[in-house]
C-alpha cells in the first residue's frame, strides 16, 4: 500500500493539517507554527516533549474509548484503517483551509480570552429605582 502522504496531494493535506493545528494554539499549534516557518520538519513532532506530552495525554483517551468497545467494532476500525486514512488526506487535500484556520484562530482567542472584570455594585446604585414614580414609597 503506498504512504497517502507520499504525492501532491498528501503535501496539500500535510500542509492544511500543519495550519489548522498552528491555528489551534497550545504546544502542538506553537509547534506547527515552527514547521510552517520552516524551523522544524513534522517528523519531529513527537520528539518534542510538550507536544509527546500533549499527544500521550489524548491517546490515553482514545485508547479508553477503544478498549470500551466489543471487538467486533475494534476488528471493524482496525480494517477500515488505511482507507479512513486514505479518505482522511483527500479531505484535508481539499479542505477551505483559510475558512477552516480562521474558525479555529476565533475559538482560541475566545478560549485565550479574559473574562471581563465584574462590575462591583455601588452603595448609592438601586437598580429598581428607574422603574419606581418618585412619590412611591421605598
Amino acid at each position: 500500500m503506498p504512504d497517502p502522504f507520499d504525492s501532491e496531494q498528501g503535501e496539500r493535506a500535510r500542509q492544511t493539517a500543519m495550519r489548522l493545528l498552528a491555528a489551534t494554539g497550545g504546544a502542538a499549534g506553537d509547534f506547527a507554527a515552527e514547521v510552517l516557518a520552516g524551523r522544524r520538519r513534522p517528523h519531529e513532532l513527537l520528539a518534542h516533549r510538550p507536544v509527546l506530552d500533549e499527544f500521550v495525554q489524548e491517546a490515553r483517551g482514545w485508547w479508553k474509548i477503544i478498549d470500551a468497545l466489543p471487538a467486533e467494532d475494534r476488528q471493524r476500525l482496525a480494517a477500515d484503517a488505511w482507507s479512513s486514512l486514505e479518505r482522511q488526506v483527500d479531505e484535508l487535500a481539499t479542505l477551505d483551509v483559510d475558512d477552516a484556520v480562521a474558525d479555529l484562530e476565533e475559538l482560541a482567542a475566545l478560549q485565550q480570552a479574559p473574562a471581563p472584570p465584574e462590575r462591583r455594585p455601588r452603595d448609592d446604585e438601586d437598580d429598581d429605582w428607574s422603574d419606581r414614580s418618585y412619590m412611591e414609597p421605598l
